[in-house]
């Protein structure tokens, strides 16, 4: 079975287009994913909400590094991924507009027991 990181990534190239980035005209973001001693790479370059992922080791206009666990953890939607930045748990450099609107590709913030999730955007 793959991996929570791994299904992220499948199911952004199954996606195709999302109306959500349409504001992005050609941009793109590597996601540099350690696990165990070694560095995936992910290219996701957007092009008014047509999204394609390759497996690329160069490029991007905003970078992602996180460890493993960490994405696993953002790609299920455990964690919210702009904490885990605030946290130092994951880093990105580059393009500000890029990384403002890729964060929509992620699932919502997960909610606090007993709270109820709130409407608008989440990611």
């Amino acid at each position: 079975m793959a991996d929570a990181t791994q299904e992220f990534f499948d199911g952004l190239a199954r996606r195709g287009h999302d109306r959500r980035l349409t504001a992005i005209d050609e941009g793109s973001v590597r996601f540099d994913i350690s696990r165990d001693g070694r560095t995936d790479h992910w290219l996701v370059a957007i092009d008014r909400g047509d999204i394609t992922v390759s497996k690329q080791a160069t490029g991007g206009d905003a970078v992602v590094e996180a460890d493993g666990a960490v994405f696993d953890r953002i790609a299920s939607g455990e964690a919210y991924f702009l904490t885990t930045v605030l946290r130092g748990e994951a880093a990105v450099a580059g393009s500000p507009r890029i990384f403002a609107t890729v964060r929509k590709l992620f699932p919502p913030p997960p909610t606090s027991r007993g709270s109820r999730r709130r409407g608008g955007d989440h990611g």
